[in-house]
């Protein structure tokens, strides 16, 4: 098991032998405007470069869109990436979406699972901001889903699955995975997203704590932490947070890095 930190919630995933890109946002630094209504890094979106060329991001065996928003599978992955590369979609709606783009393999994440070469994925659910009439009120104005997706993997060649929780703040979606799966490793959006002002649509620090306190034999991977205009925690805080707590079993990959497990 392999996780390669790309940016934002842009990452591989290498699990049982296949390489995964997760949630391809490849556009330049500030392409697109900040978020509206919150938090406001000042460098647009993204707010950093990617750590490396583009198309070395296409050497894998298949993408995952966890959801359509534009930090997870912007204007310039749906241009760029490889048409021939199987995708895998939340939803069909998303995956006709997907497929709108001219990607020829476009496949649909399963609640109860499905197959690809050796590993087998299932979709988590997740609360993406949709448990606030407040954050509702705001994607409605401006047409955007409350639905994201976690994934877990499986595979027989690996001693435990691996959960990639997703757009998700904690919350009794991530408890039931865990639960459920078992999975050794989790990895979590930790940027502390928010939108409108106040109002959580992934983990910050303070979700992460209440996770590994209620799973503490969990090893935790914090990505989608900066990147994007409405992040409220950065690594640096993150770090001297986890110290604070004593939170040993908490990785932090800076973009580029590949923690190997």
């Amino acid at each position: 098991m392999k996780f390669q930190q790309i940016r934002s919630a842009t990452s591989i995933v290498t699990f049982a032998g296949k390489r995964f890109l997760i949630d391809p946002m490849l556009a330049e630094q500030g392409a697109y405007p900040s978020v509206p209504d919150t938090t406001n890094t000042g460098r647009g979106n993204p707010d950093c470069s990617l750590p490396c060329k583009i198309e070395e991001l296409f050497e894998v065996d298949a993408v995952i869109a966890t959801h359509l928003h534009f930090d997870h599978f912007d204007d310039v992955a749906a241009r760029l990436l490889p048409k021939h590369l199987p995708i895998f979609s939340q939803s069909e709606q998303e995956a006709q979406v997907l497929a709108g783009f001219g990607f020829k393999d476009v496949r649909i994440l399963l609640s109860e699972g499905c197959d690809f070469d050796g590993v087998r994925l299932h979709r988590t659910e997740c609360d993406h901001g949709s448990s606030s009439l407040v954050t509702l009120y705001g994607y409605q104005q401006g047409g955007l889903s409350e639905k994201a997706s976690g994934v877990v993997f499986l595979s027989t060649e690996v001693k435990s699955p691996f959960y990639l929780a997703g757009d998700t703040i904690f919350c009794q979606h991530v408890i039931d995975a865990v639960e459920k799966y078992r999975p050794g490793i989790v990895a979590v959006n930790a940027a502390g997203a928010q939108f409108p002002l106040g109002h959580l649509l992934i983990m910050n620090q303070y979700d992460v704590l209440a996770m590994m306190r209620r799973f503490p034999q969990v090893e935790v991977i914090a990505t989608h932490v900066e990147g994007v205009s409405h992040a409220t925690v950065t690594r640096g805080m993150l770090r001297e947070f986890a110290a604070q707590k004593e939170l040993d079993r908490l990785w932090i990959p800076d973009d580029g890095q590949t923690l190997v497990f």
